[in-house]
């Protein structure tokens, strides 16, 4: 190589190794700690007349964890040791500076291993450290009571309140943190060649970030029986409302309308709900410290290039609170007299959130930059740094909405002693029908798409589950079937047809066939009772060893079996 290049004039070349010879496997280390106190009372008292309960309790909860990780490298360092020349006949590293604090130098192109000294150069003993502790304080107090009698019964009231506090605190290394929120010390010492910004480390750069918020709620919530007779049946209103303020985001307001009724026909019940539900951003997505992970060969679309980038997944203090409305209605067959042991029951729901906290990829906050759709992007990274490694900062973010509805199925038999032997029998089987599930992100030059029937994602429009067992006290029998219907790719694809075939876009990209079809698999196991404490299994999945289906690119393990007839067998003890 080295002649090559002087006989060609050769000065500089890329070059690709998966460094195999490198002896060790980075190792990481965490030890977690838990601690928890929990003290409450309960008990009951006369008032307005009526006898009412109350409970209340105060919890203090830590967790404190400890990360270390072991034989990593150091990139600055690597680069460093793989620059190497000779200076009076010694081959060393090129660089003065790096030479001055340690260095050794490393040949990459073969022959021996690195040697002790240029290991501990690049993989110093003391890597990558993180240490973080989470708190978390609750305060409660509830009362109930029924404290009128209704025409059709007593009518239930529950009142009560909560105040929650969680924090956390995390710190890194220096080399990963960066020496400003960590300052070097003995087992960091302090390195020119290091950025001083931390980002250091092959991986695991560990940053500080630390975070709080508190949560006040007060909440009722009442049961008034409406129907009970014979002729009627029982029929009962639930309504619940709930006032939150969050230190982060403030107010807001939740509640619930339902209802059950018990038909007077035997065992047949109908029940339906209104809610609207929140659920606010948490310590992670609000105050997460950065957590980098390194990107060999992400694609720069501004010099249409290869780089070497660090992605920082990091809070975002700006998020606001999921709302949802949701709408459930259903009707169930539960354990009728004049046939003990079924159930069958329908349920139709329709759910919407908006502001739906999520996040954007790497990829999709560069290219919405470079195709200058949301310049908020741009701000979120650096692919041409000089003064410190490229970056892509992703965080989470509120989505414009999801709108999905469908139904559920289940029904199931239990049969005691069937056909007069021991034992039990029993049948049992779960249906899912999706009709839709539109996401729409709201973000600029992007359209909602619907996912249902999307067998490349994991929302079929069909997916059954059929169980029947036998079992007694010698041993039991399994078989199940699993069953999900045919599919597209993705519902936002163009077939192209014979002589027909529109401009690929972004948000309508042609494709020439836009189907995955559905699959079906049978398990059968069964166990046996050797003794009380003793139980031998065996179970078959996928017995017919069904090949999943596969576009020309991959295979959905979400939704297919990609391992084929798997077998397993085993021994339990009791003791």
């Amino acid at each position: 190589i080295v002649a090559a290049c002087a006989a060609n004039g050769i000065t500089t070349f890329t070059f690709g190794t998966s460094n195999a010879l490198l002896p060790r496997n980075i190792n990481v280390h965490p030890t977690r700690t838990q601690y928890r106190g929990v003290i409450g009372a309960d008990g009951k008292f006369n008032a307005l007349g009526k006898e009412w309960r109350y409970d209340a309790y105060y919890q203090h909860g830590e967790n404190t964890t400890d990360i270390r990780v072991r034989d990593i490298m150091l990139n600055a360092r690597y680069r460093q040791a793989i620059q190497a020349t000779t200076i009076g006949g010694q081959i060393v590293c090129a660089d003065p500076v790096a030479r001055a604090n340690g260095c050794a130098p490393i040949n990459i192109f073969g022959g021996k291993a690195p040697s002790e000294a240029a290991l501990a150069y690049i993989t110093p003993k003391n890597g990558p450290y993180q240490h973080s502790v989470q708190k978390q304080d609750v305060a409660s107090i509830n009362f109930s009571g029924e404290p009128i009698n209704g025409w059709a019964g007593p009518i239930s009231l529950a009142v009560g309140g909560e105040w929650r506090k969680e924090q956390y605190h995390v710190k890194g290394d220096p080399y990963g943190d960066g020496n400003t929120d960590s300052p070097n010390t003995a087992d960091y010492p302090a390195d020119p060649i290091l950025n001083a910004s931390g980002s250091n480390w092959f991986a695991g750069n560990y940053h500080s970030g630390a975070g709080k918020y508190s949560v006040k709620e007060a909440y009722a919530e009442v049961n008034i029986p409406l129907v009970n007779s014979e002729a009627a049946g029982r029929a009962n209103l639930n309504m619940a409302g709930r006032w939150t303020d969050y230190s982060t985001s403030g107010t807001v307001w939740a509640w619930k309308v339902g209802g059950t009724w018990e038909l007077p026909v035997d065992g047949l019940r109908v029940r339906g709900v209104m809610s609207r539900d929140v659920r606010a951003p948490n310590l992670s997505e609000l105050f997460a410290a950065p957590v980098t992970t390194t990107l060999p060969n992400f694609f720069d679309p501004f010099t249409n290039s290869n780089v070497l980038a660090i992605q920082n997944s990091i809070g975002n203090t700006a998020l606001t609170p999921e709302f949802a409305r949701n709408n459930t209605a259903g009707i169930a067959l539960a354990n009728p007299s004049w046939l003990p042991g079924l159930n069958v029951s329908f349920d139709w729901y329709q759910i919407k959130i908006k502001d739906v906290i999520s996040s954007l990829g790497a990829n999709d906050i560069v290219q919405l930059c470079f195709q200058k759709v949301l310049n908020s992007t741009c701000s979120a990274f650096n692919l041409s740094n000089t003064n410190g490694p490229n970056f892509i900062n992703v965080q989470a973010f509120n989505l414009a909405s999801i709108d999905t509805s469908g139904f559920d199925i289940e029904a199931s038999y239990r049969w005691q002693q069937p056909l007069g032997l021991p034992g039990s029998l029993t049948l049992r089987g779960l249906a899912t029908h999706v009709i839709k599930f539109i996401t729409d992100t709201g973000l600029p030059g992007t359209l909602p798409v619907d996912t249902a029937g999307n067998n490349n994602g994991a929302t079929p429009d069909w997916k059954f589950l059929l169980i029947q067992s036998y079992e007694n006290d010698k041993f039991s029998l399994l078989v199940q079937e699993r069953w999900f219907s045919d599919g597209v790719i993705g519902n936002q694809y163009v077939v192209c047809s014979a002589g027909n075939c529109p401009a690929s876009t972004s948000q309508r990209p042609t494709i020439d066939q836009n189907f995955l079809p559905g699959a079906f698999y049978l398990d059968i196991g069964g166990s046996v009772n050797i003794t009380k404490e003793i139980v031998a299994y065996a179970k078959v999945d996928n017995v017919f060893d069904n090949a999943p289906a596969r576009t020309n690119i991959f295979s959905n393990p979400a939704l297919y079996d990609g391992l084929g007839r798997i077998y397993r067998a085993g021994v339990r003890f009791r003791f």
